[in-house]
């Protein structure tokens, strides 16, 4: 993956990010609601990959008394989220919120920092997912929850059975991210796999659907997709998946939890289908 052509890409979607990317926004809802049910009183909070930072609302509602950092590596988007407080709000508001420029790959913290740490689909962009939740749980508390959501390996299917081009990232199983979570030091992790499908009217709006949200592969080598046969050489190819007349497009989803482990004899994995 080219990490600042996807920088790039983010960048451009900042601005309608929140009208697009509906199916991201739907994740994140019921990734978060899962707090009401978890028993934890935070004290400060991360955001990986906080986007336009629509997590961050719904934490101070929860959490209303908790500090909030969002990072994100696209500055566009963290500046659609601090323009969403109002200037009542930035001066009166006893909520501390911190905006963060950074990699998560390159986390800017210190050990033992954050309580609740949160991303929700964004790990899929870490060039080295095991280090990442290597240095999450260094940045945890003990006792602090790491909550999370992500793609899976069938993400897209659609596009990855496309043989002229690569056009999707390498998605992890369930079971990978089981056994991430066990090599680093975090304990009773529950992990819940999902599906969803977008429906569209044709292919190309499946296309542009993608391009404005910036999920698929970012690599120099996809200058060819602007030629016109492979364009329609890729519509073909996604005709084929039409149900009801309509194109579709396939995501497989993991939300997960899991906390910094005390012991390291308390390892027990559950992961459930819903």
């Amino acid at each position: 993956m080219n990490k600042l052509k996807k920088i790039k890409d983010f960048n451009s979607a900042a601005e309608h990010y929140d009208q697009d990317a509906v199916m991201q926004s739907i994740i994140a809802e019921e990734l978060i609601e899962r707090l009401n049910y978890i028993k934890i009183n935070p004290n400060r909070i991360l955001d990986i990959g906080s986007a336009t930072g629509k997590n961050s609302i719904l934490l101070e509602k929860i959490f209303p008394k908790a500090e909030i950092y969002e990072l994100d590596f696209s500055l566009e988007m963290l500046k659609v989220s601090m323009n969403k407080r109002t200037s009542f709000k930035k001066l009166f508001s006893s909520k501390k919120r911190y905006f963060v420029n950074a990699d998560m790959d390159q986390l800017p913290f210190h050990d033992n920092t954050f309580d609740l740490i949160i991303s929700s689909n964004s790990i899929q962009w870490s060039e080295n997912v095991n280090l990442l939740f290597k240095n999450i749980n260094n940045l945890l508390t003990i006792d602090g929850l790491f909550l999370f959501s992500s793609f899976l390996k069938n993400t897209l299917i659609e596009l990855q059975q496309f043989k002229d081009n690569e056009l999707t990232q390498n998605f992890l199983t369930i079971q990978e991210y089981a056994e991430i979570l066990n090599n680093n030091n975090f304990y009773d992790p529950v992990l819940i796999r999902d599906e969803y499908q977008n429906q569209y009217d044709d292919a190309l709006s499946a296309l542009r659907d993608l391009k404005k949200i910036g999920v698929t592969k970012s690599e120099d080598s996809h200058k060819s997709l602007r030629g016109k046969n492979y364009l329609l050489k890729l519509i073909d190819h996604l005709d084929q998946f039409k149900k009801n007349n309509k194109n579709i497009l396939s995501y497989e989803v993991i939300l997960g939890h899991a906390w910094k482990i005390r012991n390291a004899e308390e390892h027990v994995i559950r992961l459930m289908k819903k």
